[in-house]
């Protein structure tokens, strides 16, 4: 008997841990607000020895010293590349606020960037490397409110009231960057210590006349895959004159002490200022392909995934398994049986005081290959399914206490992105960054009643979806 319930009590303790990790991981990385971050436009401080063919970062406050405001540059999401070694891409998301204020105000910035590395030097001990480029940043509407007030209601955080501002415009910037790497111990591929120096400093000029710029130094260290940062990092901003966007860039310009870690392809970095109060932390998550050993070991039956929704904030986790039968043949596109889970309570509309309690499962089929691109670390998937979703309106702030009941409907699941191969976390368990678009489809629409006024509900929701695919590998 024992031994017959060992491989269930297994599967039970790595669903476990699977489900706390990625828990962790997600809650830290989204769920915070932050009070600044890096320059938009530009790649996050990771050192330049670590390969970073994708990262998703997340700044946050929980690795600054967080706070009562929520002003600034309240969250910030960062999706950065490099492409043949010399190119680099960067997309940017900000949300900038301006809370503590008789009449709070915000507003959303956009980036994006192209770079070339003119200088690209690298050995096992030293990197030199000069980037410049060209890009766009524009202000306005975003979704930087239902995001904002979306995963605060996800925390039971107090959501926030602020009208969008006149500013709408898109201004050209150019950019560059200077590293300089040096181990003066040990070499980057050495299982022993190693240690040194990195130096960097950047600057991005837009169009309408701000300027932007740091200069850092900091002293590393490290061990197998493991790295460590240490040091200081000075920014300056000038050229800002709407109120929202002068407020942030006098927060962000500060002298600040810099700690960050590298555990395999996971980044944590905080930046604590001196003077300021815009202190703030970053998650990174790099996608750089599995190892020569692991690269094509195979992977067990089971996975298990973590993501969020947006602009509409939902949070959602699926179990996946590869059911042989579905599989006979070996064929191209791996099917797997999933179901699904998902729990939000987004912004209804425009309105920052009516939300919608939203409830959902559900269950299908995915399809998912392997694509021979990029050294075969990407695959991409598409699936399809059915569920019940069940929503509820209901009010906050000024509204609050107010609810109507709930509507329940069918709804059809439809899903198709990209999956990145990260890397191992713990021995025999490894993730993979997810990012997609999904679409939820109610068989019919609904109205819901609340303190006299009627809510149009249960329409079709099509979103962006970015998480992890948490597995393991076969043995």
């Amino acid at each position: 008997m024992i031994s017959r319930n060992r491989p269930r009590c297994n599967i039970e303790r790595s669903v476990t841990r699977i489900m706390t990790m990625a828990a962790m991981l997600l809650g830290v990385a989204m769920s915070f607000p932050a009070s600044a971050g890096e320059i938009a436009g530009l790649h996050s401080n990771t050192p330049p020895t670590i390969k970073r063919p994708l990262e998703f970062s997340f700044s946050n406050d929980l690795l600054g010293r967080g706070g009562a405001s929520d002003d600034f540059r309240t969250q910030q999401f960062i999706v950065s590349g490099t492409i043949r070694d010399r190119w680099e891409v960067a997309v940017d998301h900000s949300i900038l606020t301006l809370i503590d204020v008789e009449e709070p105000v915000r507003t959303d910035q956009l980036s994006a960037t192209l770079g070339y590395r003119f200088i690209n030097g690298r050995s096992d001990t030293t990197v030199n490397r000069v980037t410049a480029g060209l890009g766009v940043r524009s202000y306005g509407d975003f979704g930087g409110e239902r995001m904002q007030n979306g995963f605060h209601q996800l925390v039971r955080s107090s959501v926030e009231v602020a009208a969008y501002t006149d500013l709408d415009r898109t201004d050209a910037t150019a950019w560059m960057d200077a590293q300089r790497y040096r181990l003066l111990k040990g070499h980057s591929g050495s299982q022993d210590w190693r240690w040194g120096y990195w130096l960097r400093g950047s600057a991005l000029w837009a169009s309408d006349g701000q300027l932007d710029a740091a200069a850092g130094a900091y002293g590393v260290a490290g061990k197998g895959s493991v790295d460590l940062w240490l040091g200081l990092r000075q920014d300056w901003r000038s050229g800002y004159e709407e109120p929202v966007l002068a407020e942030t860039a006098l927060a962000e310009q500060d002298l600040a002490a810099v700690f960050g870690l590298r555990w395999g392809p996971i980044v944590f970095e905080t930046v604590q200022q001196f003077d300021n109060d815009a202190s703030y932390g970053q998650i990174r998550l790099v996608a750089a392909g599995f190892d020569r050993e692991r690269k094509h070991a195979k992977q067990t039956r089971f996975a298990f995934d973590v993501n969020v929704t947006v602009p509409d904030v939902y949070l959602r986790m699926a179990g996946r398994w590869r059911a042989g039968w579905l599989n006979r043949g070996d064929p191209a596109w791996r099917r797997s049986l999933f179901v699904i889970g998902g729990y939000g309570e987004p912004q209804h509309d425009d309105d920052p005081m009516i939300y919608r309690r939203t409830v959902l499962a559900g269950a299908g089929i995915e399809w998912e290959k392997r694509l021979d691109v990029a050294g075969g670390w990407t695959s991409g998937y598409a699936s399809l399914g059915g569920g019940w979703r069940q929503e509820r309106i209901f009010g906050d702030k000024d509204r609050e206490g107010e609810q109507s009941d709930t509507v329940s409907r069918g709804v059809a699941l439809a899903e198709a992105g990209l999956r990145f191969d990260a890397g191992e976390l713990i021995a025999g368990y490894n993730f993979r960054i997810q990012i997609g678009l999904n679409a939820t489809i109610p068989l019919s629409s609904a109205r819901l009643d609340m303190s006299g006024e009627t809510f149009s509900v249960q329409k079709t929701n099509v979103g962006i979806v970015a998480g992890l695919t948490l597995g393991r590998f076969a043995d």
